[in-house]
């Protein structure tokens, strides 16, 4: 779309030009309505005279019915320029006498009946109607008739003043003799008003065309300074500061130029100033911007994280189940009598399982499922312990490690289980990078205190880390190494690690140089985690003195049959009488039909699950509800831990060790007991 520029001398002299016009017309329009109103006054004013006058000298020829005699009457006032008609009617409304200063003069009433009324509703005053004339081979006019009544004597006569009568307002009394109407034409007036119209047209545009001339040389005076700072303006954005303007004038505008030629002196020595520290400036906004990089480097992870947490969290649990069958299968053969050879293989399966329970652990930590248990612990212990289980294998790759570690580090609230998994995943990684460069290495650990956070800085000799995989090594399952010989999630899990300790970590590198792993925690006292210090963990009964134990009822619930029958077998070795069963709408008729003194039930199950199934149980018989034992693979989510706090419960998680299972169940049968 062309936008059309209009510039500032056009603008005022439209807009003077336009203000003048509209104050002319108003006041001409003003001025002829004014006029056409009273000429139209003046004409009813004279309809009335006349009528008024007509009707009170027509009372003995309408008396008579004298046509000759009100003919004589009529004529002179049928003589004035405006009157077109003259008729006097008899009581029954017939003419007697019509008379025209037009030939064939024809009028049509606007508003009313044609036939007068005043003998219905006599009015002295008479009243005034308007109309419109149709004269011979000529447009319609308007005009107004007037009718006044004529009375026998008796009426109050009517004052006189200024020429005009004034009709006694008081009742008429006496008999209607008829009426005369007059018809008065408001074509000369029209005509008059129109000549004047057209007068004041002439002069509002010689006013006009004058004002545009006065209002053009005033502009032109008042607009060439400003036109002028104009074009010093636009060579001053453009970056030329030398610019003045001449100032010859001692008024606003000159003291306007005055004004403009100092900005532009101050311009210049800002714009000096400016120079001095654009290089400064260049420079902290190099140094934000690779601090924003890094942040935004930091979400983008954090929301990969989260991703991928989602749907580990799912694997993981899922996971728990079949791993607490393999656990528990193989501890309850491990109880039997069986050959070595069988026993090492048991043994075999057991420690696989219990690996493989690990990395469930792991996943659930990368996942976020795991809850860390924070407590008020020093950092440098932490590292030192780290560095210790690892020093034999450094040794023999004859690999040094240097320690800078601050004597009076603060302590913070952390979980020393995953930090520790942390240092020493960063640990192993440099080991690694040490040995596919090929060269003697040295791994330094370092410890500090710097603006109000702990920093730890892993630093390694070895083959360094490429710039363009700087931003993916904290991916889920990014890796450069062969396939078999990593998974990808060790750094994975330690950023999500130090996430949930409020913390940062980042790496630097040089190539073939070395990396370095920079971990930031914040200084935390016991008070700010209080509540994650607090959460519950599993319980772990102790062992009851020996010889404690009873035969009781004992109810299996699960939807794994796996689970199912290790529990059953292993319950029914220790003496117990166990039934089972694999939902729990079929658990709930059993527990209806008969008393348990152990109830071991799954919380996740296919229709009816265990929380369901515990208010069930509740609102039959409380003293039977406090005797579950829950067993979940998913303690961690949220729902599951707030429904174990609220009913007090004890529960094992899945996977479970049978020794933890038989403790619980032997306190669980004291106490019923």
């Amino acid at each position: 779309m062309i936008r059309v520029r209009i510039g500032l001398q056009v603008k005022f002299i439209l807009l003077t030009s336009l203000l003048i016009l509209f104050t002319a017309v108003t006041l001409s329009r003003f001025f002829l309505v004014h006029l056409e109103r009273k000429e139209s006054s003046n004409l009813e004013a004279l309809g009335l005279t006349i009528s008024r006058n007509l009707a009170r000298n027509a009372e003995l020829g309408l008396f008579t019915r004298n046509r000759v005699m009100l003919e004589d009457l009529c004529q002179g006032p049928l003589q004035s320029e405006d009157v077109v008609y003259i008729r006097v009617l008899d009581q029954s409304g017939q003419e007697i006498v019509a008379l025209d200063s037009v030939p064939d003069v024809t009028r049509r009433l606007m508003h009313h009946d044609e036939a007068p009324a005043l003998w219905q509703h006599p009015q002295a005053g008479g009243e005034v109607l308007p109309m419109q004339l149709f004269l011979p081979q000529r447009d319609p006019v308007e005009g107004i008739e007037v009718r006044v009544p004529v009375f026998t004597a008796g009426v109050a006569e009517p004052d006189e003043v200024d020429f005009l009568l004034e009709v006694s307002t008081e009742p008429v009394s006496q008999e209607v003799l008829g009426a005369v109407v007059v018809g008065l034409s408001l074509e000369r007036s029209k005509a008059e008003i129109s000549r004047l119209r057209i007068a004041f047209g002439l002069l509002t545009a010689l006013v006009v065309l004058l004002a545009v001339l006065l209002t053009i040389l005033i502009v032109r005076v008042v607009a060439q300074p400003i036109k002028s700072m104009a074009i010093a303006t636009r060579r001053i954005a453009e970056g030329d500061l030398q610019e003045t303007i001449e100032v010859h004038t001692a008024d606003e505008v000159g003291d306007l130029g005055r004004s403009f030629n100092r900005m532009t002196e101050k311009l210049r020595s800002s714009r000096e100033a400016v120079e001095r520290y654009s290089e400064e400036l260049e420079q902290m906004v190099r140094q934000r911007t690779k601090q924003l990089e890094q942040a935004q480097s930091q979400l983008v992870q954090a929301e990969k994280m989260s991703a991928m947490g989602e749907l580990v969290s799912g694997v993981a649990h899922e996971l728990n189940n079949p791993l607490a069958g393999v656990i528990g299968y193989s501890q309850l053969l491990l109880g039997e009598e069986v050959s070595e050879r069988t026993r090492r293989g048991l043994d075999r399966i057991n420690r696989e399982a219990q690996r493989c329970k690990r990395i469930v652990q792991n996943l659930q930590v990368f996942a976020r499922k795991h809850l860390p248990q924070k407590n008020y612990i020093g950092i440098n212990g932490i590292l030192q312990s780290t560095i210790e289980l690892r020093s034999y294998q450094l040794q023999v790759d004859n690999v040094e490690v240097i320690s800078a570690l601050q004597e009076d580090l603060p302590k913070t609230m952390a979980d020393f289980h995953q930090l520790q998994q942390v240092f020493m995943n960063l640990i192993i990684n440099a080991h690694h990078a040490i040995k596919h460069a090929g060269r003697v290495g040295r791994i330094e650990v370092e410890s500090g205190e710097q603006h109000g956070q702990i920093v730890v800085r892993i630093s390694d000799n070895g083959c360094g880390i490429p710039q363009e995989n700087l931003g993916k090594i904290f991916d889920p399952f990014f890796t450069t190494k062969e396939v078999g010989q990593g998974t990808g999630l060790g750094l994975s899990i330690c950023y999500g690690i130090i996430q949930e300790h409020r913390g940062r970590i980042y790496a630097t590198s040089r190539p073939d140089e070395g990396s370095t792993i920079t971990v930031e925690l914040p200084i935390l006292q016991p008070s700010e985690e209080t509540a994650e210090a607090e959460r519950p963990a599993e319980a772990e009964p102790e062992p009851l003195p020996a010889g404690t134990a009873r035969v009781t009822n004992i109810l299996v619930i699960d939807d794994e049959p796996s689970i199912v029958d290790i529990l059953h077998e292993t319950l029914r070795k220790d003496g117990h009488r166990v039934d089972t069963a694999s939902n729990g709408k079929t658990a709930l008729r059993k527990l209806k039909a008969q008393q348990y003194d152990v109830i071991i039930s799954d919380l996740r199950m296919p229709g009816m699950g265990g929380e369901d199934l515990y208010e069930s149980v509740r609102a039959i018989s409380p003293e039977m509800a406090r005797r579950i034992i829950f067993s979940t693979g998913d303690v961690a989510n949220e729902s599951t831990r707030a429904f174990l706090e609220r009913t007090g419960n004890p529960y094992l998680q899945k996977p479970f060790e049978l020794a933890a299972m038989r403790r619980l169940v032997a306190r669980m049968t004291a106490r019923t007991h």
